[in-house]
């Protein structure tokens, strides 16, 4: 007896259970409370928090069991790209369960550190013993709790990225919703501050532009011709590889915010735990913030070099090439190998400079009135949050409409198991 599998897609309103179903856990550990903690978030560096946590779906500023949301995830990811994908790995295969396992470790290590620096922002009631050592044991019990909450998170993003929609976009799509809604009372007064000083206009044309690019980056690709064997001819058709014209979406953003909150976490998890490191970290939290000049063009760098990272990544011209070359396949005056992976990077290249170049100048640049108008966060940010909303809802629109073509041919790819006899 014989066991053939086929293949068959969940249906949307399967994906869309399991979506409510991790959405619907997710905001219960969002409203689970931290009793230990006590007082509002305090100490330096409170501006790039408030960034980090529309980009990460975490909430500072309310300690909650999810407060560090998906931050060590997204942070733990880039930089176990940047360590892992270089010379040091070329040719050789790791085991997928090697790679989730170290991963898993880099969102262990950096939820600490998150934590730790959380924690000391905050007044801590002591538990078991009066003084220093029940202030310990509390600290280290909140930690605890906060690390876990961060891999219960980035579990429900896995889970809904393999079985509903969206992936992690659900989680900060809230956390947009959330912070707009949060932010209403504050914003007639925030409009008519930026009309006095003179700077709502540039936040008007930064929307603007935000969102031109944001539709353009979703409906224009570059088309590269590519020639198959036995296949490319005048009655069959043209062959294409489709390269977005900004290829790295809305993720530099998000994940440059990601990034950038990790020195700053290290800084005041080193001061908290550190005898004597309080007023070295107290310098750095000083200067590594979006309001002065070294964390503002620290965050430009990102915002440029995640482009390009991204780019590559969706990319992936070496795999490209490689793949190109079994089929069979060439663009049109390129040879096969090294030359068609020289030529397919600079092309993704050239278009991720270009998109990096727009994201810097229209959601980066408007920070550069922070320092002097703290109180237009949320107004200098409006641009990069409008490219993460279209962005996101894009992609989601895109993962709908594969859904339902896969669903259209679920004949061809159905996942059910029968039993057929010999």
């Amino acid at each position: 007896m014989a066991r053939i599998r086929e293949g068959k897609f969940a249906s949307l309103q399967t994906k869309l259970l399991w979506t409510a179903l991790f959405f619907a856990l997710f905001l219960i550990g969002r409203n689970i409370p931290i009793p230990l903690l006590h007082g509002e978030l305090a100490g330096s560096g409170l501006q790039l928090l408030a960034a980090a946590n529309v980009a990460t779906g975490g909430d500072f500023f309310s300690p909650s069991l999810f407060s560090l949301g998906l931050g060590p995830w997204m942070a733990a990811a880039i930089l176990w790209r940047f360590l892992f994908i270089g010379k040091f790995v070329r040719g050789r295969k790791i085991p997928q369960t090697t790679e989730d396992r170290a991963r898993n470790v880099f969102v262990v290590i950096l939820a600490v550190i998150q934590a730790i620096a959380m924690v000391s922002r905050y007044e801590v009631s002591p538990i078991g013993w009066p003084g220093d050592a029940g202030r310990a044991l509390a600290e280290s019990i909140v930690v605890l709790l906060l690390t876990a909450g961060a891999l219960v998170v980035a579990w429900l993003a896995h889970r809904n990225e393999e079985l509903g929609l969206g992936g992690i976009t659900m989680f900060i799509l809230y956390q947009l919703v959330f912070t707009f809604v949060g932010n209403l009372d504050s914003l007639p007064a925030a409009v008519a501050e930026a009309g006095e000083s003179g700077i709502l206009w540039v936040i008007v044309l930064a929307c603007a532009g935000a969102i031109g690019f944001a539709i353009l980056s979703g409906v224009r690709e570059v088309r590269l011709h590519v020639n198959k064997v036995s296949i490319d001819s005048g009655y069959i058709g043209v062959s294409y590889l489709p390269i977005k014209f900004n290829p790295a979406g809305p993720s530099p953003i998000m994940y440059s915010l990601a990034l950038l909150v990790i020195p700053q976490s290290v800084a005041r998890a080193l001061g908290a735990v550190l005898p004597g490191a309080e007023t070295g970290a107290d310098r750095f939290l000083d200067v590594w913030s979006l309001a002065h000049p070294v964390g503002f063009i620290a965050y430009l760098l990102l915002l440029f070099g995640l482009t390009l990272f991204f780019g590559l990544l969706t990319i992936d011209p070496r795999e490209t090439a490689k793949r190109m070359r079994d089929r069979g396949e060439y663009f049109d005056g390129i040879p096969p190998g090294a030359a068609t992976l020289r030529h397919l990077r600079s092309r993704v290249l050239r278009l991720s400079a270009i998109s990096g170049a727009l994201l810097v100048l229209l959601t980066g640049l408007p920070l550069a009135f922070l320092g002097a108008h703290p109180a237009l966060q949320y107004l200098l940010m409006l641009p990069g949050t409008l490219m993460i909303v279209i962005g996101l809802l894009w992609r989601l629109r895109e993962e709908i409409a594969d859904t339902l073509i896969g669903k259209r041919y679920d004949f061809a790819f159905d996942t059910r198991v029968r039993e057929v006899r010999a």
